[in-house]
């Protein structure tokens, strides 16, 4: 590892300033449209995990499955939840092993295929042993995609948009959210006793799309380099991140550079769970993984998500305008994920992800007092003051939570372990929701507003441990975060370096062929190296 020389003179102050202002601007539109596409499936995730929602609200699906007369309905449900998430778990450590095993790139398009399948058989169900098992599919097959999406663009994004880029994830999830609502209100009103099977096949849509245009994407260039694909990554990074401001592909040659030496260090790290657990550092990665995921599923917001047709029915509100309440709730997510990524990179990591928390609890508090009141009352007035709190709490959680609740977790863990740490934080995510889904319908019935109280007190206690003991993320590079967690040994390179001239660009181009051609902004330029 170089060390850094505070007192080191800089041969000329001009030259070093110049190539840091032009490796500034360092995004194309090519890395916008890439990163666009990879989140597609980010979407189809979104469409996968949220359309049981609205399928409940479906009377035909109701009927076709006798679940108004049968006596084990209220299990049945529950089941439809709980099994979604057992795939979850299931696909959760999937993708951590698929990760590193075959690329981000296959293992994004495996879950793809498990959506489309499991939608085509989730829509053509002719038992409800049938249904039940093809969620476990569709679970699978989501969480492998919510597992190794983030992973794999937060791996193609520049430190200083990072945050944004990634949280491109979040808008489409919430996207996906959005257009299953809008799919199960028009199908409502579609004749016939299959009408839930409409929006259940149109799962199907968005994985095709996906897998007719994925092959020409770029795979994730440090995977590359741990797999000794030196040419590949480097062509996808001079690719990515090259601009006009910066015709020497400077910033390029620095992130190459400092990614090819960090993973070369990577390689001699251990990169098992038991090793995790046995090093003080990743274990306290884990333990902040593993608490963040907690923290954020025990807020509430999958519990309305899932159950609301039963939340907004306990509030006095018919069919149709429960349909309609479920969409605007989604649509609002989907704007306000789009607002948080004006600020999302302009606030450190924990001070936005315990303002969320507060937030979250303190909306969730004026909707427990409200309906503690008002709940079975008839009282439109609050009941509406009721309805309204919930879509302030869906704007609290899409402001603050939704997207760190995927870019903090790829930020804080080193290259070689950054997929087990994702499969972590799902697999987390997974069993909270199925312990909080689980126990929702029952506890709707016997404690009623009191069931709030949850996701009050957790989320409180929440905001003040990651003010305490959460490590600040914000515009560093993913090859240097292992030093804020006391591991400067794991560190190789320091951008710091690069940018101050203590290693030399003669030293950045030494590894290079003759000559290469890059593509910048549409058009091929030879770059001469020395």
């Amino acid at each position: 590892m170089t060390i850094l020389d505070s007192s080191s003179n800089v041969a000329d102050a001009d030259a070093v300033s110049r190539p840091r202002d032009q490796a500034k601007q360092h995004v194309n539109r090519y890395s916008i449209c890439v990163i666009l596409f990879i989140t597609l499936s980010s979407a189809a995730y979104g469409y996968a995990g949220s359309i049981i929602a609205t399928t409940l609200t479906q009377p035909s699906f109701f009927e076709y499955f006798e679940l108004e007369t049968r006596p084990d309905a209220s299990t049945i449900i529950g089941l439809m939840n709980a099994l979604y998430y057992v795939g979850g778990i299931i696909g959760s450590f999937t993708s951590g092993w698929s990760c590193n095993r075959f690329g981000r790139k296959i293992t994004v398009i495996c879950g793809n295929i498990l959506i489309l399948l499991s939608g085509a058989l989730l829509a053509g169900s002719v038992h409800i042993g049938m249904f039940l098992a093809f969620r476990v599919m569709s679970g699978c097959g989501s969480f492998i995609i919510l597992s190794s999406v983030p992973v794999w663009v937060a791996e193609l994004s520049p430190p200083k948009i990072r945050g944004i880029l990634t949280d491109i994830h979040a808008v489409f999830m919430m996207l996906g959210y959005t257009i299953a609502c809008y799919c199960g209100l028009a199908f409502y009103f579609v004749e016939g006793n299959n009408q839930w099977r409409g929006a259940l096949s149109i799962q199907t849509v968005l994985p095709v799309i996906i897998l007719c245009g994925i092959r020409w994407m770029p795979e994730s260039p440090r995977y590359l380099i741990s797999k000794d694909r030196i040419e590949e990554a480097r062509k996808i990074i001079f690719r990515m991140h090259s601009h006009p401001s910066d015709p020497e592909g400077l910033f390029a040659k620095w992130e190459f550079y400092q990614i090819r030496k960090q993973i070369e260090l990577d390689k001699t790290f251990a990169t098992s769970y038991v090793d995790i657990f046995k090093q003080p550092s990743m274990r306290k990665r884990a333990l902040i993984t593993v608490f963040l995921e907690f923290c954020l599923m025990s807020s509430g917001i999958l519990v309305i998500l899932n159950y609301g047709s039963i939340i907004w029915k306990s509030l006095g509100f018919n069919t149709v305008q429960i349909l309609n309440f479920q969409c605007g709730f989604q649509l609002t997510g989907l704007v306000f994920n789009v607002v948080a990524m004006s600020f999302v990179d302009k606030i450190k990591r924990p001070h936005l992800i315990a303002g969320g928390f507060f937030a979250t609890a303190l909306v969730m508090a004026g909707e427990t007092a409200l309906q503690r009141f008002y709940l079975g009352s008839g009282e439109r007035g609050g009941l509406i003051a009721c309805a309204t709190l919930i879509l302030l709490f869906q704007v609290s959680y899409s402001l603050f939570l939704d997207g760190p609740t995927f870019f903090y977790v790829a930020e804080i863990w080193p290259s070689h372990v950054r997929s087990q740490g994702f499969a972590i934080a799902m697999a987390t995510m997974s069993v909270t929701n199925l312990m909080w889904l689980q126990a929702a319908p029952t506890a709707f019935n016997s404690i009623g507003w009191r069931f709030y109280l949850f996701f009050i007190c957790i989320p409180v206690v929440g905001s003040g441990i990651v003010l305490l003991f959460f490590k600040d993320t914000l515009h560093k590079p993913l090859e240097e975060i292992a030093a804020i967690f006391g591991d400067q040994d794991m560190v190789a390179v320091y951008q710091q370096e690069l940018e101050q001239g203590h290693i030399p660009v003669d030293e950045l181009d030494s590894e290079d062929m003759e000559k290469q051609r890059i593509e910048i902004s549409g058009t091929v330029e030879t770059v001469e190296t020395a």
